[in-house]
């Protein structure tokens, strides 16, 4: 069987390193990259975590990781600088196809593959139609430290952020809050689990909590 050389878009969250742990054992894949999106001041555009933090996870699950910077996030940006780095990979590695975290939301999907298709891309989704209650389950079974850094406060409390997921509070998460967060009622970042050579050091600063629309975000500090 011929190995075929593929990116993985990564966000520092349970889904993309989930997504991570998938391909790493389908023989049809080899990994060369991942990719994350950072504005200029250097934080992560999905989770607003210091890319520095997304680096130690690289290191950590023993890929390279590849940071596009953007001065704005923009939608227009965001699509010209994710083709020109497949562009790069592909003439580098032969790569034509990304792999992402999604879900079940069929108009992001759409989104992405037409957007790759325009320019002769292709899109994996391993985790794509998983039952969400027990892919997160899942993830926690295995034994992902996934720590809670963002909530949508309209969804959940603030008193989770920096809580590290366990099978009991999934159980306990409110009615109409996916279990896996896919409507953005929380996000997470992955700190240790089977890929990690070394649980990446992270401590949680209460009192650096920012705001964004009903978003808040914990402040994360690394060694």
């Amino acid at each position: 069987m011929t190995t075929e050389n593929i990116v993985v878009a990564f966000s520092s969250g349970k889904d993309s390193v989930y997504t991570v742990n998938q391909l790493a054992k389908d023989k049809r894949y080899n990994i060369v990259s991942l990719i994350t999106t950072c504005t200029e001041n250097g934080s992560v555009t999905s989770h607003h975590v210091d890319e520095k933090l997304v680096e130690k996870q690289a290191e950590a699950i023993g890929l390279p990781l590849f940071t596009i910077k953007m001065n704005v996030f923009t939608t227009e940006n965001f699509e010209d600088e994710l083709i020109r780095t497949m562009m790069y990979f592909k003439e580098q590695f032969g790569v034509t196809k990304i792999a992402y975290g999604d879900l079940f939301l069929e108009e992001v999907k759409n989104y992405k593959e037409e957007l790759l298709a325009k320019h002769g891309f292709q899109l994996i989704l391993p985790l794509w139609k998983r039952d969400t209650k027990t892919l997160a389950h899942e993830i926690v079974k295995v034994g992902y430290k996934a720590a809670v850094i963002s909530v949508d406060t309209t969804k959940l409390s603030t008193e989770v952020l920096g809580k590290t997921l366990t099978e009991e509070w999934l159980e306990q998460l409110p009615p109409g809050v996916d279990p896996c967060g896919e409507y953005g009622e929380y996000h997470t970042f992955v700190y240790d689990g089977p890929l990690f050579e070394n649980t990446v050091p992270i401590e949680f600063d209460m009192d650096k909590m920012t705001e964004r629309d009903r978003w808040k975000f914990v402040g994360i500090k690394t060694n």
